[in-house]
């Protein structure tokens, strides 16, 4: 699989990353033994790094892929964040953003501990948070990776001024952010900000979501435990516009010859950007890791991205901003 070398590291990355989200459990549930073998199926067959978070099911995704790690260490990069607080109480889970240097730190020894590793290669900042300095967060980073717990630096779904005040704190290496065909208000600013700054883009949810694989309908429902029940993308009055999209790429995947279908099309088109270092494909087991893994055969083509621009320009309505249930800012009193 071709490899990409992420912003100013020394990591070079495979162009298709596991994602790991649904392992913690929000997607409808989760099988802990499906998971390992969805991370090892995506290592065999290519993939050499895999992202994930504390707040996946409050370390139940960093628990199984540190089961991975142990045996693996040499095969896999490992990327996680921090910046999501939690805590259990009566009223069920809480759940917050939190971006000091003293959090941040506690939390890294948290998932160090999940993984089982004495370092992590990627560590990012999972949201900014208002309020709480630049200086305050990324200085504690910096110590932590001075000390060896940390290789390189990253953030996740920062906007442009975010970026950049980032930046003047500390030597930012990645930005993960989500991207794909009907979503693509940053590539106004912060994609051309992160080229300017040799930033490395990791673009989550290329496939929508599940949306571009072409395996939804008009009728898609989706279980109270599944946070895509609650997401704009899928609930609100346009839905079905992004239905006829999907199979109006599907039909443009089919005419290119591409056996991954409109998932294939998808990835190539979030790949097509040079900004973009890899592409982050979830999977529940091990033949959607084997599926998610070939994704990557053949770059986008300059007819293939004409008649998508035609597509979407004939469904402006179908392209969003969206939520997925993000914390808020504060813990509320």
């Amino acid at each position: 699989m071709e490899t990409r070398r992420l912003g100013n590291s020394d990591l070079d990355l495979t162009v298709i990353g596991l994602g790991t989200w649904q392992f913690g459990g929000r997607w409808g549930g989760a099988d802990d033994a499906d998971s390992v073998a969805a991370c090892h199926a995506a290592l065999d067959a290519g993939v050499n790094w895999i992202d994930t978070a504390d707040i996946y099911g409050q370390g139940r995704a960093e628990r199984v892929v540190g089961r991975v790690v142990r045996e693996r260490r040499d095969d896999v990069i490992v990327a996680t964040k921090g910046g999501v607080a939690w805590e259990a109480g009566p009223g069920g889970l809480r759940i917050w953003r939190e971006a000091s240097g003293a959090y941040l730190r506690q939390a890294l020894e948290r998932s160090l501990t999940a993984l089982g590793m004495d370092g992590v290669d990627l560590y990012q900042v999972h949201w900014p948070v208002d309020g709480v300095p630049p200086d305050d967060t990324f200085a504690e980073l910096i110590r932590m990776r001075d000390e060896g717990l940390i290789r390189w630096i990253g953030v996740s779904n920062y906007h442009l001024d975010d970026l950049a005040a980032a930046a003047a704190a500390a030597p930012i290496t990645s930005f993960q952010v989500g991207y794909h065909v009907m979503r693509r208000q940053v590539e106004e600013a912060e994609l051309p900000w992160c080229r300017a700054h040799g930033v490395g883009v990791l673009a989550y949810g290329p496939l929508a979501h599940g949306l571009l694989t072409g395996r939804m309908d008009e009728s898609t429902a989706f279980p109270e435990n599944d946070w895509r029940a609650q997401s704009e993308l899928f609930a609100d009055e346009h839905f079905g516009e992004r239905i006829t999209v999907v199979r109006r790429l599907e039909e443009i995947a089919a005419q290119s010859g591409r056996p991954g279908g409109v998932a294939e099309l998808a990835v190539a088109w979030v790949l097509r950007r040079p900004e973009v270092t890899a592409a982050i494909v979830g999977a529940r087991d091990a033949a959607q890791a084997r599926g998610a893994a070939a994704l990557a055969r053949t770059p986008l083509s300059v007819d293939e991205e004409a008649a998508i621009d035609a597509v979407l320009a004939g469904y402006p309505a179908a392209s969003r901003e969206y939520g997925h249930g993000e914390p808020p800012p504060r813990v509320s009193a």
